[in-house]
């Protein structure tokens, strides 16, 4: 089997370093609590979801928009602008609407990114099954790296670091990449039948399905951080090495999530069922316990995310649609990612302070996602080498 290229390295590379302009907030929110007693829970959840909305927004646009021009170039771009808005914001002082801005704007740089990533693989690559799913290990060690160095910085240094380190991180990406990129040929459909392809129903499906899993990961990524700084009261460092680990062992889980010999579609039914197990389960657990939980809630959690947004749109590049499909079903994933940040604050604060509803409401979205994902497998992709439409 061919080893994964040098172009594909820089793909992978490029997007890992994205996360941080993306999950830096998490890292960074529990300190503003402490600080800025005028920032309360909401405000943050709003922060989040409208980080999240624009992300969504950017998705719809850029998948469609990327498509028909050079993907390296908009991956660079995007970065160059995230480090921008992350710098101004290490400047924010606790503003709520200075955070809510920036952090709006941010999310649409950050938009540019990912379908972008897809494509470019999908146009280089001599392996795109092996590959796409490589490729969703970026944002897990992304994840993790990003988590833990601005854990760090942010403990060390102060709130302002964990956005400015980002900034810095991402301009040196984004530049090196607009020197090093290469020329891809573009073919575009019209973009009336470009369209029409990305609202069929399998990619629809497909986005739903992401939307209801994105309420489970963003849950995971945005929220747990906080739980385990207000309920297990731990300090804020060691919430970046406990929280460390869980995209780590994503990384783990999805290289096994490859390596199985089943097609991609049953593989994630299965890893689904065992991550709702694991959230019905943590409520009321602590120590070594809870740990262990929250590790396996990452094992499981990104294989099924890597094929809805890496494996499954790729599965389009001989329709010419791989950024289009990849930009609507993240998009549509970004919208459960917007829900989760309203979600979350409004069934804490129903329940008396109690996460117990929380964790219960990620397992429901995870049997939901089970039913859509066998409903496609059987429709459109049960027998072997069948693509969008029957094409």
């Amino acid at each position: 089997m061919a080893k994964l290229s040098r172009t594909f390295w820089n793909i992978w590379s490029s997007y890992a370093i994205f996360y941080f302009g993306k999950v830096n907030l998490s890292i960074v929110v529990p300190v503003l609590l402490a600080t800025y007693h005028n920032l309360s829970l909401y405000n943050v959840g709003l922060v989040s979801s409208g980080f999240m909305a624009t992300y969504a927004i950017g998705q719809f646009l850029h998948g469609q928009i990327s498509q028909r021009y050079n993907p390296f170039t908009y991956i660079a771009l995007g970065l160059l602008g995230s480090a921008a808005v992350n710098l101004s914001l290490g400047f924010s002082a606790g503003f709520f609407w200075v955070l809510l801005v920036g952090e709006m704007l941010d999310g649409g740089f950050q938009s540019m990114g990912w379908s972008s990533c897809v494509r470019a693989n999908a146009e280089t690559s001599k392996n795109i099954d092996r590959d796409s799913t490589v490729l969703g290990t970026a944002y897990q060690f992304g994840n993790s790296f990003a988590w833990i160095i601005c854990a760090f910085v942010v403990g060390w240094f102060g709130w302002q670091y964990g956005f400015w380190v980002a900034s810095a991180v991402m301009c040196i990406r984004g530049i090196s990449l607009l020197l090093i990129k290469p020329e891809i040929k573009v073919k575009r459909r019209e973009i009336g039948e470009q369209v029409k392809l990305t609202l069929s129903r399998p990619i629809v499906i497909s986005g739903i399905s992401l939307c209801l899993l994105n309420i489970a990961r963003y849950g995971v990524i945005t929220w747990i951080p906080t739980f385990l700084y207000t309920t297990q009261d731990m300090a804020i460092g060691k919430v970046g090495t406990t929280i460390f680990l869980i995209p780590i062992a994503g990384i783990i889980g999805t290289l096994l999530f490859n390596k199985i010999k089943l097609p991609k579609d049953i593989i994630s039914v299965a890893y689904l069922i065992c991550l709702a197990l694991t959230f019905i389960i943590f409520p009321g657990t602590t120590g070594t316990f809870m740990f262990v939980l929250l590790i396996l809630s990452g094992f499981f959690l990104y294989g099924p995310h890597v094929f809805l947004v890496t494996t499954f749109p790729s599965r389009f590049h001989e329709q010419k649609v791989v950024a289009a499909a990849t930009g609507f079903i993240d998009g549509m994933g970004y919208v459960g990612a917007v829900l989760v940040g309203i979600l979350v604050p409004v069934i804490i604060d129903k329940s008396g302070g109690d996460w117990t509803s929380v964790f219960y409401s990620w397992a429901a979205a995870c049997f939901a996602i089970i039913a859509l994902v066998t409903i496609v497998y059987l429709k459109d992709f049960r027998k072997p080498g069948t693509t969008l439409m029957g094409e």
